[in-house]
């Protein structure tokens, strides 16, 4: 550590130069062109969407356009194993004293030409394994989007074997993932194939195991006490500042958020260095000295990092006046914190009084061909009867008792829900869940009898399936309807008035794509004061949440609190994103 500790006090404005180029580079150029080839591919076939509801018809109905998109994720993959190349190539030119990008570049293009191309897409999988604290150490923008939506975490871990699977999975990728450390470094330096780079590495780490856990923990410990103590020693010189006037203390916010982003980021590419330096072949030699050559990048490295720093004064300070929109507050199936079964009138009434901007509710066909209150497409869970909404008729359904939370109630018709709605002068935004035992004029019966009752209460739509929106737009036009996107792969260009979006992808990118194409954006579920201060800095138009109360208060606060110490907190979460 105390070599790392030289070595980093020698170069570190190398290592800052070093990965703010490599990560303005992805964001600026390589990402903007990934998206604006997805979108051109998306645009030739005139596909909508991408999302894994389509994902069969584009194989099968647009092959030419799938081998596009197939070979764009194949780039995808050389260039993020390109980044980690890059990146490692930097830390050993650096600590050779001989740093430069070309040098960079030359190495890391004759490594990839060296390299056997199975080892690029073993990355693909290598990159999920080689660092458990990827948040830390190292991680991609170009990888963003390679997360598994919260929603579907959460349903798998509320099955006790779904959950025992996911520990026992993630407990055998740390392993592998400690075990497998040397891999790249072997294959970049070394030039061994993958086999080869395996039973090294394995060989390596044996009985090692946990001096290299210790070792990446320790690391992880300093970046996350460095960071923490940053954190505290700024929130403290802010308290102190908000006591001034009104303009010093704003600049000095801006000041301090600047200070304290640029502190996180220099911790993260310490930790980052650690990693590397300690996965770094042996034979490569540390520099014992500071350099007096003067290269171009760094004659222009002054006036580019006084120019980045103004910059993100400036945005900071816009920050911290600039709080987002309060976003519309949109009941989950009509429940706040728990008060009653989903879906169901003694819900609907308490909830009601929390006056949300508008109830969410799930709406199904039954076998008579009539509408009915419901989620969930067997009733096991809720009834306890292992049957569909479709194989019964309404008046089955409504003499139906669901339970949940420790409370119980009829299953309520569409008519019924509809008809108490409106004594509460109380919207809604009626998600219409389709199957594929759903009747063939489902949804042209479904227009032709509520359209006009849903636009005279200011009531929408949204929907998982692209058919009831094109359907909407058909049967319904002045009515708005939402599709939902679980996952953002790309902004869509379809004819609903918005999206909403499953809150685990969605990024600012989106939601100004959304603004400029004049969409509004609601995001789901959202429900930790966390997430809701975010989905407020993003200025989404509506937020849908469990906890319509909780919600009103946070943002009540929110707004409320001017302090930039507090702001300067909440950046801590909300500006990285």
């Amino acid at each position: 550590m105390m070599r790392l500790k030289r070595d980093f006090s020698l170069h570190w404005k190398n290592y800052l130069i070093l990965f703010l180029v490599v990560e303005l580079s992805l964001e600026v150029a390589v990402i903007p062109l990934f998206n604006a080839w997805t979108s051109l591919l998306l645009n030739l076939g005139a596909i909508p969407y991408l999302s894994y509801t389509n994902a069969l018809s584009l194989v099968t109905s647009h092959p030419y356009i799938t081998l596009g998109l197939l070979l764009e994720l194949i780039i995808l993959i050389i260039c993020v194993f390109g980044q980690f190349a890059l990146i490692l190539n930097g830390v050993v030119l650096i600590r050779q004293d001989e740093f430069s990008f070309r040098a960079i570049l030359k190495n890391t293009a004759r490594q990839l030409r060296q390299l056997d191309p199975l080892g690029i897409f073993f990355f693909a999988g290598y990159f999920l394994l080689i660092v458990p604290f990827s948040g830390i150490f190292f991680s991609s923008p170009l990888l963003s989007k390679v997360v598994i939506p919260e929603f579907i975490l959460d349903f798998l871990l509320q099955k006790p074997l779904y959950a025992t699977l996911i520990s026992i999975f993630y407990l055998a990728i740390f392993i592998l993932s400690i075990r497998l450390l040397f891999v790249l470094p072997l294959m970049l330096f070394e030039k061994v194939k993958i086999k080869t780079a395996l039973a090294q590495s394995w060989q390596l780490t044996k009985n090692k195991f946990w001096s290299y856990t210790l070792k990446l923990l320790k690391i992880s410990l300093i970046a996350l006490i460095t960071n923490l103590g940053l954190t505290g020693i700024l929130y403290s010189i802010q308290l102190g500042l908000d006591q001034t006037s009104p303009l010093s203390a704003l600049i000095g916010g801006s000041i301090n958020v600047t200070l304290l982003q640029i502190g996180s980021f220099l911790i993260s590419v310490w930790a980052s260095v650690a990693l590397l330096q300690l996965i770094l072949p042996t034979n490569v030699p540390l520099a014992t000295y500071k350099s007096t050559k003067k290269s171009w990048l760094s004659k222009i490295a002054k006036p580019l990092f006084a120019l980045f720093t103004l910059g993100t004064l400036l945005g900071n300070g816009a920050y911290l006046v600039h709080l987002g929109q309060t976003p519309l507050i949109i009941s989950h199936r009509g429940v706040d914190a728990k008060n009653g079964v989903q879906n169901t009138i003694p819900a609907l009434r308490k909830t009601a009084q929390a006056k949300p901007n508008y109830i969410e509710i799930d709406i199904q066909e039954t076998k008579d061909h009539k509408f009915v209150v419901m989620h969930d497409e067997n009733l096991k869970q809720l009834a306890d009867l292992d049957t569909s909404p479709q194989e019964l008729t309404l008046a089955q359904l409504t003499a139906l008792t669901v339970h949940e939370n420790g409370h119980q109630a009829k299953i309520p018709s569409f008519d019924e829900y509809l008809s108490v709605a409106k004594q509460y002068k109380q919207k809604l935004l009626v998600e219409i869940k389709t199957t594929k035992r759903d009747s063939k004029n489902m949804l042209k019966n479904f227009f032709d009898t509520y359209k006009t009752t849903l636009k005279q209460n200011n009531h929408e739509l949204q929907s998982l399936d692209y058919k009831v929106i094109t359907n909407a737009k058909k049967y319904a036009p002045t009515l708005n309807a939402y599709y939902i996107l679980p996952y953002n792969f790309i902004f869509p260009q379809t004819p609903a008035n918005g999206y909403t979006m499953e809150k685990t992808t969605l990024n600012d990118s989106f939601v100004t794509q959304a603004k400029l194409s004049f969409k509004k954006v609601y995001s789901w579920t959202v429900n930790s004061e966390e997430d809701l201060k975010k989905a407020a800095f993003l200025d989404v138009d509506g937020i849908i949440t469990d906890n319509v109360t909780e919600a009103r208060w946070v943002y009540h606060n929110f707004n409320a609190n001017t302090s930039y110490a507090n702001r300067l907190l909440d950046a801590v979460i909300l500006l990285p994103e």
